[in-house]
């Protein structure tokens, strides 16, 4: 009976030393476990506490030389993560996931390639995007915009909103939404009455409407305004860069125009459309400016713009 309890005693000594020496969640440690918990997980010591780590890449969890690896290259949604913004791909590879705080996270969704992983490991998704009212999170101290993404068809603008991601605009010009290591660029050169503008900055300020007729500008925050281009060029977008942009800018050819129409640029000049009149915009209107006995040129031979002929003539033959 004696030999029967001290065999009883040390059997459940053992099992509370196993109890004492396994990791948990929170528990204190000085290193990372020695043992994976499962094929795909383990606890790494972070901070002197264990945390939950996920290990769904190709490597899984290994045990070697009294320590464990864990590759961290693939998760899902959800799942714990002991390296705080480390960056992964889903184990489908069509999404792109962050840690944050202990859980990865949907970053974006990835058309095209999916998602790869880096030498380093770490995910990148070469053509992000993101479904109306997937989950999201805005990156601290950064611009809304680098928290934002393209539509699938690349032809929309994702903003986070209220931890949804909600379209907040159409990205009609050709360039459509360029997903960019810095969020979203829109291409809003081409636009629709009703479209968010922005007044204060020229590239955001008109857009062409799609048939090149004509210029929409901004009017209380909305295009609108209809401005008809009636110059060779119609309405036609101008490339630039600037700042490590491509910018889409709007540009509307009114070297021909009526007198009474509607006008962008102040003091800017045109020809009538019957080339009779030379024309100038004042607040807003094209007004004319002199009549021309021998017609209005919009390109004279002296390599001058908008002159009457005589005008023109006299300066090529010297005032005579």
């Amino acid at each position: 009976m004696k030999r029967t309890f001290s065999l009883l005693f040390v059997a459940a000594s053992l099992v509370l030393l196993f109890a004492e020496c396994k990791p948990s969640a929170g528990g204190d440690c000085t290193e990372n476990a020695k043992t994976c918990d499962t094929p795909t997980s383990r606890f790494a010591c972070v901070n002197g506490k264990y945390t939950a780590q996920t290990c769904k890449g190709p490597g899984g969890c290994k045990e070697e030389k009294g320590t464990t690896t864990c590759d961290t290259s693939k998760g899902d949604v959800g799942d714990p993560c002991a390296s705080e913004n480390a960056s992964v791909c889903s184990v489908d590879g069509k999404s792109h996931l962050r840690c944050d705080q202990g859980k990865l996270v949907l970053v974006s969704r990835c058309a095209r390639d999916g998602c790869t992983n880096g030498d380093n490991g770490e995910g990148h998704c070469g053509w992000p995007y993101a479904n109306e009212g997937d989950a999201c999170k805005p990156k601290p101290g950064a611009p809304e915009r680098a928290s934002g993404a393209c539509t699938e068809d690349n032809k929309g603008e994702m903003r986070c909103k209220d931890g949804k991601m909600t379209k907040v605009r159409a990205c009609r010009g050709d360039e459509g939404c360029v997903p960019l290591t810095t969020g979203p660029w829109c291409d809003r050169s081409v636009g629709q009455p009703g479209d968010d503008c922005d007044k204060t900055q020229e590239e955001f300020s008109v857009a062409c409407e799609a048939s090149h007729d004509t210029m929409l500008t901004c009017v209380d925050g909305k295009l609108g305004n209809p401005v008809r281009c009636g110059g060779e060029g119609k309405c036609y977008v101008r490339t630039y860069g600037k700042d490590g942009f491509s910018h889409y800018q709007a540009e509307c050819d009114q070297s021909l125009a009526k007198a009474g129409e509607a006008c962008v640029k102040e003091g800017g000049p045109a020809c009538s459309d019957d080339l009779k009149d030379k024309l100038v915009c004042q607040m807003g209107k094209f007004v004319v400016d002199t009549h021309c006995k021998k017609g209005c040129l919009v390109h004279a031979p002296d390599g001058s713009t908008f002159q009457c002929q005589e005008n023109a003539a006299k300066a090529i033959s010297g005032g005579k």
